[in-house]
């Protein structure tokens, strides 16, 4: 990639360059001014904490050939001589440059979002498509910043897969405006995010930007229709447009069905276009990941890769680091599903260990608060706190101020004195065959207890 400021100037002769040189150009992008490369264009995010701005002199001197800078904040470049375009917001100016720059790349581009599931089907998308063709995507990326210094990292590959992630209104929009997806997957509406964004159906206004650019632009959308607010999605969206569409629903265009889970992972039949019947066999645990693994298959064989090699190559993957992650030694297994948690996440997290574990083993489970829900987290930790004493494990503690909606749990304090509790029952419950459930937000620190006990011997 290669953009000159003499084209950006031609399409957007609203934007003032200072500096200006007829031969300048930049070959990527960079929000960070200690990672930039030699030709980035250095973007200044403004935060609630600090203003990217006052980096953008150590940023060009690393490297960075151009920079972006609101108009209200030229103070900020004294003695700066290198290119500078100035514009009214850095969000809006970065929306023009991106989208302009990558209309010269002519492959495919994938935008996953939803409430949850999006860094599994984009994992489970790149594993299946990455045997069949040369793949651009990134697990750190996430935002509009984070793709564009993706994207400005194109080199020739067939297909790009985006997460589009969001914390406040009007996110989504930005992104796909952006990036200019061909490809759209909306996979649900949950209350993440709550506290920025506000209610559930605030969170579904925001999501479905992503619907309204794909059936303006008439380019795929696929869409989990077993989420009523997407269902209904579906029901209204233009004819015209192209919609393919997933769940257990009798009307979905890949209709979702026998879903079980046991030991050795999940397993699921799907039925599409002929009455065609496939099963297809997860190694990973848990109801969820029907939904993603669904989005991904047909994502993929849209692209072109059989729908046979889609299930062949799905069944290959493996859960990431602290996403119901399964760790054995001996007699104990850890579920390390601890990087993050919601509603959703939180359920399926309860009810498959319950499922795998409560007969036979030992259940400890160790849970936290669900952090970022708003008006809706005291409804949302009891109706979580309710799943979990139907299940009936043999112990339970907790970390967060909801502890007291937990029947029975003990308060903890941090993921130090988890381990620490941990290695000292360990040692007491030698001879039977233990599970221990770890299940809350990041913030908390449940995903690292693996590693305390290795550290402490207990595992």
């Amino acid at each position: 990639m290669k953009i000159f400021l003499s084209e950006l100037k031609e399409r957007f002769p609203e934007f003032e360059i200072r500096n200006d040189s007829e031969k300048a150009f930049f070959t990527g992008f960079s929000y960070d001014s200690r990672e930039i490369n030699e030709g980035d264009l250095y973007i200044p995010i403004v935060g609630e904490r600090f203003d990217g701005h006052a980096f953008i002199a150590d940023a060009l001197a690393e490297g960075g050939a151009v920079a972006l800078c609101e108009k209200s904040k030229v103070s900020y470049l004294e003695d700066v001589t290198k290119p500078i375009i100035l514009v009214d917001s850095v969000e809006e100016g970065l929306k023009k440059v991106l989208n302009y720059s990558i209309g010269y790349i002519k492959k495919p581009v994938v935008a996953i979002t939803g409430s949850t599931g999006k860094t599994t089907t984009k994992r489970m998308l790149v594993s299946i498509l990455q045997k069949h063709m040369r793949v651009l995507s990134a697990d750190r990326y996430n935002t509009v910043w984070g793709n564009s210094v993706l994207l400005g990292n194109y080199d020739g590959e067939d297909v790009i897969v985006l997460e589009c992630g969001m914390d406040r209104k009007g996110e989504i929009a930005w992104h796909v405006m952006s990036v200019d997806p061909d490809y759209g997957v909306l996979l649900n509406i949950g209350d993440v995010h709550a506290e920025k964004v506000g209610s559930i159906d605030d969170i579904f206004q925001e999501k479905k930007d992503l619907a309204d650019y794909m059936e303006r632009t008439g380019k795929p959308l696929v869409l989990n229709i077993d989420d009523p607010r997407l269902r209904h999605l579906a029901e209204n969206y233009n004819k015209d447009a192209e919609l393919i569409t997933f769940g257990k629903d009798s009307s979905a265009t890949f209709q979702i069905e026998d879903i079980s889970v046991d030991q050795k992972g999940t397993h699921f039949k799907f039925r599409y276009y002929n009455d065609n019947v496939v099963d297809v066999s997860l190694a990973v645990y848990g109801e969820g990941y029907v939904y993603d693994a669904m989005a991904a298959i047909i994502v993929a064989n849209d692209l072109g890769v059989s729908i046979d090699n889609c299930v062949k190559d799905i069944a290959e993957f493996e859960s990431s680091s602290a996403r119901f992650e399964k760790l054995e030694y001996g007699d104990i297994t850890i579920i390390n599903d601890g990087y993050n948690a919601n509603p959703t996440s939180m359920k399926m997290a309860v009810e498959t260990f319950a499922k795998l574990y409560a007969d036979k083993y030992y259940t400890i489970a160790v849970l936290a608060d669900m952090k970022e829900l708003g008006d809706v987290s005291d409804e949302r930790h009891t109706e979580i706190a309710q799943l979990v004493a139907s299940k009936k494990f043999n112990e339970l503690y907790y970390l967060g101020e909801h502890v007291e909606k937990f029947q029975d749990a003990r308060l903890l304090e941090s993921a130090d004195e988890v381990a620490a509790m941990l290695n000292t029952k360990l040692e007491g419950l030698g001879g039977k065959k233990v599970a221990i459930l770890l299940k809350g937000s990041h913030s908390f620190g449940l995903y690292q207890v693996p590693d305390f006990l290795k550290k402490l011997g207990a595992v």
